[in-house]
This record gives C-alpha cells, sequence and structure tokens, in this order.
C-alpha cells in the first residue's frame, strides 16, 4: 500500500513538471491600443476609437464626436476643458449615437449590452474570444467615466484596462475592486457593461 501511495505521488509531481500548463491560472491580453482622451467629456469617443482601432478600422475621436453630434468642427480644438456643449459632451453606452451605436455604424460591429457589471467568467470569456468590454464607472455624486476591458488573469480575478484619462493609460484591477473600489480618479461603481463582438 504504501507503494502504491508513494508511485501515485511520484507520477502526480512529474505530470505537474512536465504539464505546467494545467497548474496555471489563464490569463489573457488583447492588444487594444491606448488611447487618451482628447476633451475633459471625450471618454466614450476615445474608448469607440480604440475599440475601432483595435478591430482595424480607422478613424479620429474628433470624426467620431462630429458623427455622433451632427457638427463639423470638433477636430483641431486643443483645449483639454472645451466649453462647448455640442462638441465636448458626455455620452451613453447604448443608442444610435452611444457607444454601441458608434460601433455598430462606424465598424459594424455588433455589441451585447448588461445594464449592470457583467460577470467576471461573462469579461474573460469574451476577451478569450478577441472582443474587448467597455464599461462605465459611475461617481458617486454624479456622472461616470468609460474603459476597455482588455485582459485577465484568473491569480486573484485580474482584470486589465485602457483609461482614457490623460495621465492613466493602462491599468488593472481585481474584479470586486473594479465593481466598487477607489484609485486615483475617485471612488467608482461599475454600472454598465458591453461586450464587442
Amino acid at each position: 500500500m504504501k507503494t502504491t501511495t508513494a508511485i501515485s505521488r511520484w507520477i502526480g509531481g512529474a505530470l505537474q513538471l512536465a504539464f505546467p500548463i494545467l497548474a496555471c491560472a489563464a490569463s489573457q491580453q488583447l492588444n487594444v491600443p491606448i488611447v487618451t482622451q482628447d476633451h475633459s467629456e471625450w471618454c466614450w469617443a476615445a474608448d469607440a476609437n480604440a475599440v475601432l482601432t483595435y478591430r482595424g478600422v480607422s478613424t479620429t475621436q474628433c470624426s467620431i464626436v462630429n458623427w455622433v453630434s451632427g457638427i463639423d468642427y470638433a477636430c483641431g480644438n486643443s483645449d483639454f476643458d472645451w466649453d462647448d456643449s455640442s462638441a465636448n459632451a458626455p455620452n451613453y453606452m447604448t443608442g444610435t449615437t452611444g457607444i454601441s451605436g458608434i460601433l455598430w455604424s462606424l465598424g459594424r460591429r455588433d455589441s451585447t449590452y448588461y445594464d449592470e457589471p457583467a460577470a467576471y467568467q461573462t469579461v474573460t470569456s469574451a476577451i478569450d474570444q478577441g472582443n474587448p468590454v467597455v464599461i462605465l464607472w459611475q461617481w458617486p455624486n454624479g456622472g461616470g467615466h468609460f474603459l476597455v476591458l482588455d485582459g485577465y488573469d484568473d491569480d486573484g480575478q485580474m482584470i486589465y484596462f485602457m483609461n482614457p484619462w490623460p495621465g492613466e493609460g493602462a491599468g488593472y484591477g481585481d474584479y470586486d475592486w473594479m465593481s466598487n473600489g477607489t484609485g486615483n480618479m475617485g471612488t467608482h461603481s461599475w454600472a454598465e457593461s458591453l461586450i464587442t463582438d
């Protein structure tokens, strides 16, 4: 009996050495570009630009804003806090001119919307299929900020993201912190999710 147990342990150890992938947590990182938003309210335009660029569609934030707002002057202004309610305005996740509509109209990409945080397994499945996930963080006092989730690591349920706010760029946090946390930008709660196809 002792010999069988010792042999079983030896075989188990040898298999772990021979096939270490079986013992490792899964991880994945997409090649979503870091796009810094050009104006204070353009996180949505920067995220749409990043996803479209990742999909091979050439566009700019200002051309996206021109299309969404029905204007022709969003390009060329360098004032980050541009005081123009048509050109420097917040946007939504859904709707014809929301992020899902932008991705469809400019890139012919479908998307799936959740009015809540997507489950960790939903995020990892999307990323495994090469699909970035756009999320909305809401602030306690109103307003919010869009990010693009572009990777994960099952070790600690870490999620990698692209934050378009100047000086932020690539970041990561565990799923619980992503859902409700405090960081450089303040306290946030994950309110909406858009799985891009």
